[in-house]
């Protein structure tokens, strides 16, 4: 599925997204997030993690799985949402990287010690009274 409105996204990870739900570090092993992404991103929620060394980190979109009412998605069909990694600021999550992903979307980060976010967001492909569910999994290399 192709982002039809990108200004969306941009616009929120350039405002920043507030509501942190978690505070973990990948540098045990593997970390799991879940959350959900809104139409128009109503309630948005980051996710934050420590990096105690410099390191790089998988960060794996394990599921993205839209949800509407009783409706189940046509075969084949995609979602993509926004992502974002980047600094918490004042209770916000600040992106210093974003990208469109669907899943199965595989990034790898080079990360000095920090405390870092991710952030799923609709960009223009959510529709109203759908939810999308996601699993992300972050995992040092």
């Amino acid at each position: 599925m192709q982002w039809k409105h990108p200004a969306k996204l941009i616009l929120a990870l350039l405002l920043g997204v507030a509501c942190s739900n978690s505070t973990t570090g990948p540098e045990g092993g593997e970390q799991i997030f879940t959350g959900q992404v809104l139409y128009q991103n109503p309630d948005v929620q980051f996710h934050t993690f420590i990096m105690p060394d410099t390191s790089i980190v998988r960060v794996d979109i394990v599921e993205l799985v839209p949800i509407l009412g009783d409706l189940e998605p046509p075969e084949g069909y995609t979602i993509s949402v926004g992502f974002g990694l980047g600094l918490p600021v004042e209770g916000v999550c600040r992106p210093t990287y974003q990208a469109s992903v669907i899943e199965g979307s595989v990034f790898s980060f080079q990360l000095n010690p920090n405390e870092y976010c991710i952030v799923l967001v609709d960009a223009g492909a959510v529709l109203p009274d759908m939810v999308v569910d996601y699993v992300v999994s972050l995992t040092p290399d």
